[in-house]
Order: structure tokens, then C-alpha cells, then sequence
């Protein structure tokens, strides 16, 4: 039987994402209600929101990350959150998000057991947040509001060069490395693959599974 959706059969995350970026153009990816009506970059469409992925991308490559380090995402919903998760599975890298309510204790704790070489978050997320004397942290961003000893977001999107290819052949590769915590004892990594989360998406496109259209 041919698959429903040839196009997911063995596809990475940031491949399906971008290929719904080529294919719906100028119709609206992401609202982004952070942000004030007047905002431009409150509604992004599909086009842009792809360039900007694929220019993060080069930027968290040119920044010296090695394939398969872990990238952590500590910020509130937002283009921004979007954008760097997608950015870094096309960079070959493995984003761990941080629970947006985290204190001190819990960052630190997350960062220190996924061994976090980059870190993307905010400076008002940051506030009163200590992350010195983590082995592995290297290099640390700031979106909106900017922290001391940090580097701007927005200078990971203007770097320019080509993508260096990093997938290999295998869905098995981890896609996110989120954190679940029990009712005893330290939350505790769960490894995702893109095999796990393209499914995920596929089963939205399913006829009969979930009532969606092109106009949702």
C-alpha cells in the first residue's frame, strides 16, 4: 500500500516544517500573541518563518556547536521559541526546552544533566538566574531583553555561509530532549526522535483522524 504522505517517509523534523514553508508561502505560520498588534513581526508567514530557521541554523553552526551537542531553549511561547527549536534540528543539534517557571535550582539542574553547550533565553528569564560553573556551557543568547555576559539573538540571524549538511540516514536521531518530571526524585530527560515527532504530525493530515483543512 502506498503511504498517505510520502513526503514524511523518512523525514526529519526541520524537513517537514520547511517543506510547509515552501509550500504555503505567504499564508500565516505563526501568531505570536507576545507580542502587540502593531507588532510586524507578530504574524510570520510561512516564507519568512523558514528563512528565519534556516538563517539561525547557519548561525548556531558558525557559532562553533558540534553536531549532537544540546542546545537549551529556556523562553515563554514565542516566535523565537519556534524558530530556534526548528533551527537547531536542521543544525544537527539537539534542543532541550527549559519549563518557562523554572527557578534557579531547576535550570541549573536541567543544563548540568543534558550537558548544555548553548543556551537561548531571555535576559528578563534570566534575572536572578546563576549559570556560572556549568562544565559545559559555552555560549549563551538573549532574545528580547539582553543579560550581562550574554550574546544577541539577533546576531545568530545575520550570519551568512551555507548549511553544512549534519543528518545522517536514521529518524532514530534525537529531535528533543525535553524534561519530565516524576512525583519522586529529579525530573528526567525523555529522548524523542524525529521519527517520533514527524509521526506525530502526520497523524494531523490523516483523513478521518483529525478534522483539519488548509483554512485551519
Amino acid at each position: 500500500m502506498r503511504p498517505l504522505y510520502p513526503e514524511f517517509a523518512g523525514a526529519f523534523v526541520h524537513d517537514a516544517v520547511l517543506s510547509a514553508c515552501s509550500r504555503f508561502g505567504e499564508k500565516t505560520a505563526i501568531v505570536d500573541a507576545s507580542l502587540p498588534e502593531a507588532d510586524p513581526r507578530r504574524r510570520i508567514s510561512y516564507s519568512r518563518y523558514g528563512e528565519l530557521v534556516e538563517s539561525l541554523g547557519r548561525g548556531l553552526q558558525n557559532a562553533g556547536l558540534k553536531t549532537g551537542e544540546t542546545v537549551g531553549i529556556f523562553l515563554p511561547n514565542s516566535w523565537e521559541f519556534a524558530a530556534a527549536y526548528h533551527a537547531s534540528t536542521l543544525a544537527g543539534l539537539v534542543p532541550t526546552p527549559l519549563n518557562p517557571h523554572y527557578r534557579e535550582r531547576e535550570v541549573r539542574y536541567q543544563l548540568q544533566d543534558a550537558g548544555v553547550a548553548a543556551l537561548i533565553s531571555d535576559g528578563a528569564q534570566l534575572a536572578g538566574i546563576d549559570l556560572s560553573g556549568l562544565p559545559k556551557l559555552r555560549r549563551v543568547w538573549t532574545t528580547r531583553t539582553h543579560a550581562v555576559g550574554t550574546e544577541s539573538f539577533s546576531s545568530l540571524l545575520g550570519s551568512g555561509g551555507a548549511l553544512r549538511a549534519t543528518s545522517g540516514n536514521s529518524q532514530d536521531e534525537l529531535a528533543a530532549l525535553p524534561y519530565s518530571s516524576g512525583t519522586t526524585g529529579m525530573p528526567k530527560g525523555v529522548m524523542l526522535t524525529h521519527e517520533n515527532l514527524v509521526e506525530n504530525v502526520r497523524q494531523f493530515l490523516v483523513p478521518g483522524e483529525i478534522a483539519t483543512t488548509r483554512a485551519d
